[in-house]
């Protein structure tokens, strides 16, 4: 069970206590602990301390970063509310010393992105070796504000339950447990599956900001190896493209979070993104954001075909069973297999407008369709083509017994 949100006076002492319990280490009863390594190598920074190190980028809003420029996403965390969206938003993301997770794998590397009054600040805090990790943890926790709502990119999956485990593993809990939390991945897929190779942040970065980084960026995979060989060498300048990768990591998640947003609200001019969108509110039941968006993509020349189911689909949910017909028949010129459609309107003429014979017009015409697409033939085929034999039957003996009445 998640631990509830603290923030304020309850947090802070909390955190006392944590910082109390780091002082000593399990099996050291003297509280002694191994001095830390001599590492040289290491950008501009300081160490906060033993094996705890700090270094701060600031961003200024404004400046351009790939196809736009970077602005605030405090505004986009409130639009984002109801996907777990925050108007104190903090960004997160971890460099670990393996992929696959476990309790053999932990971070060495943290960068969280907070917005300051004219830029965005990302503040990393390096681990360099693990016999410090509870001092890098309770460094974690003095860098967070208040109040917040984490912002991640896999998070969910991966982040989060990593830290919260080496958490365990040290005697203590996060702070953040119960705090909004926001994981980009679920949207960018939403909008980008089936769409780009890849919905990794590499890929939205390139493909959808825009921005293509320096050669001085380190493949994700090599992470953990170019990590384990600063373990016996505390040689900290390969690291550097590392602590590269992190830091864009992070201000990426705050340019796509902007994006995201802009594409929900509808600031966009692809009919695809429109639909999408509105499949969003729809699921969280705002059915007008849904409609406008949707008739909005209809005014852009491509997606109609969805757009038109779209909206029939809605109308006959909402009761409004000429509205959906009307809709169905618009989306019949856009369907390359049109059998779903036809069932539909056979389904509501029958059903709900009392029109039999349209009904029988429509099984019969998908029916045609099916006989003369044969190249389709396979066990749908054979069961759609079962479905509306036994549907026209049907019809027919309704008509019939109509016509003796």
């Amino acid at each position: 069970m998640a631990r509830p949100y603290r923030s304020g006076a309850e947090r802070a002492g909390r955190l006392a206590a944590d910082l109390s319990a780091f002082k000593k280490s399990p099996g050291d009863p003297a509280g002694r602990r191994a001095e830390a390594p001599d590492v040289h190598g290491l950008p501009e920074g300081r160490w906060l301390s033993r094996g705890v190190y700090r270094m701060e980028h600031i961003f200024r809003y404004g400046l351009p970063y790939g196809k736009r420029e970077l602005c605030s996403p405090c505004g986009a965390g409130r639009m984002l509310k109801l996907w777990g969206g925050n108007g104190t938003p903090v960004f997160l993301d971890t460099e670990t010393t393996g992929l696959s997770g476990g309790t053999g794998t932990y971070a060495f590397l943290v960068g969280i992105g907070v917005c300051r009054g004219d830029s965005f600040s990302v503040v990393q805090l390096f681990l360099s070796g693990p016999a410090w990790e509870r001092e890098w943890l309770a460094a974690l926790e003095a860098e967070l504000p208040e109040s917040f709502g984490l912002v991640t990119y896999n998070g969910r999956a991966f982040d989060l339950p990593l830290l919260r485990a080496r958490y365990t593993l040290s005697r203590a809990a996060p702070s953040w447990d119960g705090a909004p939390h926001m994981d980009l991945l679920t949207l960018a897929r939403h909008f980008y599956r089936d769409r780009l190779e890849s919905c990794s942040l590499s890929s939205m970065e390139r493909n959808i900001l825009g921005l293509a980084r320096s050669g001085c960026d380190v493949p994700g995979y090599e992470i953990p190896r170019i990590y384990a060989q600063f373990l016996h060498s505390h040689d900290a300048r390969p690291l550097h493209g590392i602590f590269y990768h992190n830091t864009l990591d992070i201000v990426s998640l705050a340019a796509l979070q902007v994006h995201i947003a802009e594409l929900i609200q509808g600031k966009c001019g692809c009919a695809e993104d429109l639909l999408r969108a509105g499949d969003l509110w729809k699921a969280k039941g705002f059915f007008e954001n849904a409609f406008a968006l949707w008739r909005a993509s209809l005014r852009l020349g491509s997606g109609k075909g969805g757009a038109f189911l779209r909206l029939a689909e809605a109308e006959k949910a909402a009761g409004n069973f000429s509205a959906a017909h009307s809709y169905y028949e618009e989306a019949l010129a856009f369907e390359r297999r049109p059998t779903a459609v036809l069932e539909a309107l056979a389904k509501l003429e029958e059903h709900r407008l009392d029109d039999c014979a349209a009904a029988l017009s429509h099984a019969m015409h998908a029916l045609r369709w099916l006989e003369s697409h044969r190249v389709f033939r396979d066990a749908r085929w054979e069961e759609e083509r079962r479905n509306f034999r036994h549907r026209i039957e049907r019809l027919e003996r309704k008509l019939s017994c109509r016509n003796t009445e």
